[in-house]
């Protein structure tokens, strides 16, 4: 009995290596697939972090060519990206006109991970950088100076803070490549033009006056007017909106006229701080007048060309209400609504035409504004409360992005 008891535990025991053995190969390959995909995540590190780099080092200069651009952010990679099996692989470098991209797709070959079959893993990271503002900069603050803006201090915070925007930029722009216009709103907006581009008859060859909007879909858009009276602007509310206590010797009175474009800069800010609030709320017409000042077509034609790819062109809205003026729009009415849907279509053909839209919600509670804006603008809106803090804040925060000295990276 003895003796079988000994066979049966050395048949055993050679059973037991032979699983043991069996067992060990699964347990191997999980331990070798741990350090080959820990190997694998420390090579995107590396390479993540070099093309920021490299991103970084080819956009930030301002006097280099596309070519140099390109050549700059190769050779940074290939100097500070540490070798990886095979040798420092060659990135691909996009120059556009506002980033610079540097991307890589390569494969890191696998070890332990063979015994499964898997030979590689793929690896693809980029690094996009926005180019350092170093040209021409054009910016229309198109401001909300309804009554509800005597409130809790708002139009005296806003005005300090585009102040302190104006000044900011102007020191880091080169002098005479920054223009700034002004353009105020309420239910109207006061301004001069040539007569022949409103519908009221004038006798001097400029009309100076308050207006509204224009028929639709000429409102929607900065073609310069025509003979035809749809094109042009000098729209009369027969229900009294453009008369009485918001008529536009009020305007006048409130200094709230439109400012074209000016490298006049002390000027415009001298002309910002006599505005004053006064009527009801037209979101649109404001909008409309600050795209008007920014495009070079006629009234205003101190904006650059389109084409001039050293210019670029900003708008910053700013309201604290919901749009209580009737616009027109395509059912041929005017309505609260046609304004709201003439907003979304205005940031749109903005932004189309490359302005950079900026929509700032002061102090709204709203839920229907708050969208409108975001709509307006969805990458660039705020919603700062009233205050004198948030709202400077929120202007600083446009100011550096117009800057634009601190290049920012997105993955």
């Amino acid at each position: 009995m003895l003796n079988c008891f000994r066979t049966y535990l050395r048949r055993a025991e050679g059973n037991i290596t032979v699983t043991f053995a069996i067992a060990a190969v699964p347990l191997l390959l999980a331990a070798g697939s741990a350090i080959d995909y820990l190997r694998y995540a420390d090579a995107r590190t590396d390479i993540q972090s070099s093309l920021d780099g490299a991103a970084l080092a080819a956009a930030l200069p301002a006097d280099k060519s596309d070519g140099q651009r390109v050549a700059i952010a190769k050779l940074y990679f290939k100097r500070n990206m540490r070798d990886l099996p095979g040798g420092v692989p060659e990135i691909n470098v996009d120059v556009g006109a506002d980033t610079v991209t540097a991307s890589l797709d390569t494969v890191f070959p696998t070890s332990f991970m063979r015994l499964g079959g898997i030979d590689a893993m793929q690896i693809s990271e980029k690094a996009e950088v926005m180019r350092p503002f170093a040209g021409k900069a054009e910016v229309a603050l198109v401001l909300d100076y309804s009554g509800s803006m005597n409130r809790k201090n708002k139009y005296q915070d806003m005005t300090a803070a585009a102040t302190t925007m104006i000044t900011n930029l102007d020191a880091a722009i080169e002098d005479g490549k920054l223009k700034v216009g002004l353009v105020p709103f309420s239910a109207m907006v006061y301004t001069s033009m040539d007569r022949k581009y409103v519908t009221q008859a004038s006798v001097t060859p400029v009309w100076t006056g308050c207006t509204q909007d224009r028929a639709y879909p000429h409102n929607t858009n900065v073609n310069t007017p025509t003979g035809n009276a749809a094109t042009k602007w000098g729209y009369i509310d027969p229900n009294g909106e453009n008369n009485g206590g918001y008529g536009c010797a009020a305007y006048d009175n409130k200094n709230l006229k439109i400012i074209p474009l000016s490298t006049d800069l002390a000027m415009v800010k001298s002309k910002l701080a006599d505005m004053r609030p006064v009527g009801n709320t037209h979101i649109p017409l404001g909008a409309e007048f600050g795209w008007n000042l920014l495009d070079p077509q006629l009234p205003f034609d101190e904006g650059a060309p389109y084409s001039d790819k050293q210019n670029r062109k900003f708008l910053v809205l700013l309201t604290d209400g919901v749009q209580t003026s009737g616009e027109f729009g395509a059912d041929g009415s005017r309505s609260v609504q046609n304004g709201n849907d003439n907003l979304v279509t205005l940031c749109t053909n903005m932004r189309d035409a490359g302005i950079v839209v900026f929509t700032i919600a002061y102090d709204i509670t709203n839920p229907a504004v708050t969208t409108l804006l975001k709509q307006c603008a969805p990458d660039h809106y705020f919603e700062p409360d009233s205050g004198g803090t948030e709202i400077n804040q929120v202007f600083t925060q446009i100011t550096r992005q117009i800057r634009n000295q601190t290049a920012r990276i997105s993955k």
